[in-house]
């Protein structure tokens, strides 16, 4: 197939990025995250690759649930915090959905709903993230509530880390014992909280379940593991260069001529832009890799196109491959230049940039 911008896909990173999971988290079970389309990923190509690695899924909107319901008949898929009603309530247990719990009026819902099937709850108690969850009391109150309901399957305890990223330990710390400690009181479930940075710097916070999200996609929030547990780049953005050229002392490059050359300069015109989902706010100066050499942006980002400074790369000609972000060059490197994170970057490629998947 004809391509001039695309995103290269390593099912290889991937499976070491989750054997790495494995490796911290021995004595946890893994719900990998692949809501927004598996990290713009492809949420039914991570879960093939991943499906004997893992013990089950999570996604963010129905939708998602049931497209890769469809795609793995058996695997445990949990429909993260969102709107629910009835309806919805029916359609996951028909599909054999697991449901985050997050306000007392949805369980007490789901309390008086008629379900096709017992459904597997998990309560999200509010400890600091402030978005969803339940305070201690609603919490306890639909546990209670729910724990022995002939509409449940099993019940989970969860919250979400706000800090775990972070070098300050104290709110991380304090969540965690305010869920364990509220949990136990309970009596005996399985309980979960750790995402990604949590995985790799808070071990006692592992629990039952981990949630690993943007580690397994190649990133490290939290830039502290050793090379023995380094993650690789799954993504790597990819486009032609389509045209080479040489200004003079005082020439600018690209819209209102943002880029203007001190010197004779050779700019290279690349077939990527805002439209396939690179950040049109890149500054002059973000890095990316023309034939494996580092280049930089070189003028305002447009659509379709974006344009590098070369100079110092002389025989660069059209044809020639730039990587804009992945092996050899981490989105999290072109995420700081642009003011954002490797998620963003991630889940804005857009639908017209091909996808190559690579095989082990």
């Amino acid at each position: 197939m004809h391509k001039t911008t695309w995103v290269e896909l390593n099912s290889k990173a991937l499976r070491h990025n989750a054997a790495i999971v494995r490796r911290l988290a021995p004595n946890a079970a893994i719900l990998a995250m692949v809501k927004a389309n598996g990290y713009g990923h492809g949420a039914e190509w991570v879960a093939d690759q991943l499906h004997d690695l893992v013990n089950g899924f999570a996604v963010a909107r129905l939708s998602e649930a049931l497209s890769l319901r469809f795609a793995q008949a058996n695997t445990r898929i949990l429909l993260l915090g969102t709107e629910l009603n009835a309806d919805v309530m029916i359609e996951c247990a028909v599909n054999k959905l697991d449901l985050v719990i997050h306000d007392i009026n949805t369980a007490k819902l789901l309390a008086t709903t008629k379900l096709p099937q017992p459904i597997t709850v998990w309560l999200k108690m509010n400890t600091g993230m402030n978005r969803l969850g339940m305070s201690a009391s609603e919490f306890t109150e639909a546990h209670r509530l729910l724990i022995a309901h002939h509409n449940i399957n099993a019940i989970h305890h969860m919250s979400h880390f706000s800090d775990a990223e972070t070098e300050d330990y104290t709110n991380t710390n304090r969540q965690h014992q305010q869920l364990t400690s509220l949990s136990k009181s309970l009596g005996s479930v399985p309980i979960s909280m750790a995402n990604s940075a949590a995985i790799i710097v808070h071990p006692k916070t592992h629990l039952d379940w981990v949630r690993p999200g943007i580690m397994l996609y190649g990133d490290d929030p939290s830039s502290t593991l050793a090379a023995t547990n380094a993650l690789q780049a799954v993504m790597t953005f990819k486009a032609k260069v389509l045209a080479v050229r040489e200004v003079n002392l005082g020439d600018g490059v690209g819209y209102n001529r943002r880029w203007q050359a001190n010197g004779k300069a050779i700019i290279a015109t690349i077939a990527a832009g805002y439209a396939d989902g690179y950040p049109r706010q890149a500054p002059d100066g973000t890095p990316l890799l023309i034939n494996g050499e580092r280049a930089v942006i070189a003028g305002r980002v447009s659509m379709d196109l974006l344009t590098a400074d070369v100079s110092h790369l002389p025989s660069v000609k059209p044809g020639d491959i730039a990587t804009l972000w992945g092996e050899n060059l981490p989105a999290v490197e072109v995420g700081q230049h642009c003011n954002t994170i490797s998620y963003e970057l991630f889940t804005r490629i857009t639908a017209r940039v091909h996808r190559e998947y690579l095989k082990e």
